[in-house]
């Protein structure tokens, strides 16, 4: 039950700073790999990085890369507090009848490690997605994924 609850509480945070997560990864890739004044400058600021996005994409834009997130937040959240919570209930960060805060780090370790490692390729796709935009405002590679309507696997390609 610890999978689902924390799984469900992070997506709910998640709907409300996925636009934020927008914005920081358009403006982390502005002038990505090139050397400073050699390119435009799309977004001054936050704000005005906001009234972009959502001038030029629309309000959707601002929400680009939700499904994977929430994807994302779930599973490692789900992973992440549920597993700890497998291994305090288990005994397994108790000595003599006290937590042991060396085992407690360490349950918390594998756990955080667990949830990173099984989220790390949706937050890969969800950066990619949040990376997309229109020409006249893009910045950094853009992958242009497609997003399938139908019950078919969606193969998405990496090159270098």
């Amino acid at each position: 039950m610890d999978f689902v609850l924390s799984g469900v509480a992070a997506c709910g945070a998640c709907l409300f700073t996925n636009p934020l997560e927008v914005v920081k990864t358009r403006m982390q890739l502005q002038g990505e790999m090139k050397t400073p004044g050699s390119y435009k400058i799309h977004y001054r600021n936050v704000f005005h990085a906001f009234y972009t996005i959502g001038k030029v994409d629309g309000l959707g834009g601002l929400q680009k890369g939700l499904v994977p997130a929430l994807n994302y937040q779930f599973v490692m959240n789900g992973v992440r507090l549920g597993s700890y919570a497998i291994l305090e209930s288990g005994s397994y960060i108790h000595s003599e009848g006290r937590v042991s805060p060396v085992k407690s780090v360490a349950a918390g370790a594998v756990a955080g490690v667990l949830g990173a490692v099984i989220g790390s390729p949706m937050y890969l796709v969800k950066t990619h997605l949040q990376s997309q935009s229109t020409a006249s405002i893009a910045v950094g590679h853009q992958y242009q994924h497609q997003v399938s309507r139908r019950r078919q696997p969606v193969h998405i390609m990496y090159g270098c």
